[in-house]
């Protein structure tokens, strides 16, 4: 079942063209790569899915429901969730209260009610305790949950935001070059973590990556950008054997 659909999709920002004519079809469940060199068009794709950005044309269905009619803040209750390229966590807090930021609880915290002890108070931050340390152990940082994030290596600051968005309960969950600046054996890490989200939680991925390697270890379809138009989808093996792909892509990145 296709549970996301992007069709026709154009986005111009003054007379220049982001996005032309892009279709995107994503399975329900699946890991599905979106690739291709600098200025593609990727990240300005998942900016239109996540709301960030009003296409000039075309449509997004998730699930069946009009994204386009959808505001940004209504898309967590539907099952989106996301992580952007740069890194915005809190630093000085530990990678359990930079997890516990993306639960849906999170915006009653600041209540009347939050500032007394009262003991559905006191149970509700336990479960929260609770949703945040199962996300980062979903990610294999359960034993960093009380280490405070600036003392983290890098690929581990990576997993703590994918974990922060994994504390939203998705359903699609997109990924903005979770691999960049990762070394080989963290992008092994976070490749086993993808597959165990697929696998274990049932989530559909959508996710940016320039990393060949990984694409191969973990998408089960790829869709591949160039100067905002889509040139070719499918399997992963495509990129390796497409010359549309290798010209455009490979040949940029790789």
């Amino acid at each position: 079942m296709k549970i996301l659909e992007v069709s026709d999709l154009g986005v111009r920002f003054g007379g220049v063209a982001a996005l032309q004519e892009v279709e995107l079809a994503v399975e329900a469940g699946s890991v599905h790569g979106l690739i291709g060199p600098n200025g593609a068009g990727k990240t300005t794709l998942l900016n239109c899915i996540g709301r960030v950005i009003q296409p000039t044309s075309g449509s997004i269905r998730f699930d069946g429901h009009d994204l386009l009619a959808r505001p940004t803040h209504a898309l967590a209750a539907l099952g989106i969730s996301r992580t952007f390229q740069n890194l915005a966590l809190m630093d000085d807090r530990t990678a359990l209260d930079n997890a516990m930021v993306g639960l849906p609880t999170q915006s009653r915290r600041f209540g009347v009610s939050s500032f007394l002890p009262l003991p559905s108070r006191t149970r509700r931050d336990a479960e929260d305790r609770h949703a945040a340390h199962d996300a980062l152990a979903q990610l294999g940082l359960e034993a960093h949950a009380e280490t405070t994030v600036r003392n983290l290596p890098y690929g581990h600051r990576k997993s703590v935001e994918i974990a922060r968005a994994l504390c939203a309960s998705p359903r699609l969950l997109m990924l903005d070059e979770p691999t960049a600046g990762l070394h080989p054996g963290e992008m092994d890490q976070l490749a086993v973590a993808v597959k165990r989200l697929r696998d274990g939680l049932g989530l559909t991925i959508l996710l940016i990556t320039h990393h060949i390697e990984f694409l191969l270890k973990v998408a089960d379809r790829v869709t591949v950008l160039d100067l905002g138009r889509v040139i070719a989808a499918g399997p992963p093996a495509l990129v390796q054997t497409d010359p549309r792909v290798m010209a455009a892509y490979l040949g940029d990145d790789a």
